[in-house]
């Protein structure tokens, strides 16, 4: 269920990138207009409210769908390590990079996470079902 709530959210982040894009070319050209009188002062402080009125809807909309959270859990296994994740796919996009105590995951819509461990290891195993990432390291 959060996956398709991540999805529709990452369906509507270019929309709204263009929306703010638009609305800040309109506010440079209603800044020109001041030169004109009160009216185009007026326009740009309305252009300016509603701007930051989107903005601040964005931010909630993004918030709610907890896009900014990273599900994930490390077992230590005596000389093993293991990462359970929720990673978002599709399978062929997701990647483990290795660096020193650093673990670095990478998923589909662009999605980077990084998890650093007290002390370095090495990958053993990797495998990615519905979701769910699990990464089986050794310990240095």
């Amino acid at each position: 269920m959060q996956t398709s709530k991540v999805r529709r959210v990452q369906e509507l982040r270019p929309l709204a990138m263009a929306l703010l894009a638009v609305l800040i070319i309109v506010i440079a050209v209603l800044i020109l207009r001041i030169q004109r009188g009160f009216v185009g002062i007026l326009l740009a402080l309305v252009t300016a409210l509603v701007l930051f009125y989107w903005i601040r809807e964005v931010r909630k909309m993004l918030k709610k769908v907890g896009l900014r959270s990273f599900i994930y859990e490390v077992l230590d296994e005596g000389k093993y390590v293991s990462i359970i994740a929720q990673v978002p796919g599709p399978e062929e996009d997701v990647k483990v990079l290795m660096s020193d105590k650093r673990i670095i995951i990478k998923g589909g819509g662009g999605f980077k996470k990084t998890v650093i461990l007290p002390y370095k290891v090495e990958l053993v195993q990797q495998s990615y079902k519905n979701g769910v990432l699990i990464i089986k390291m050794q310990k240095l």
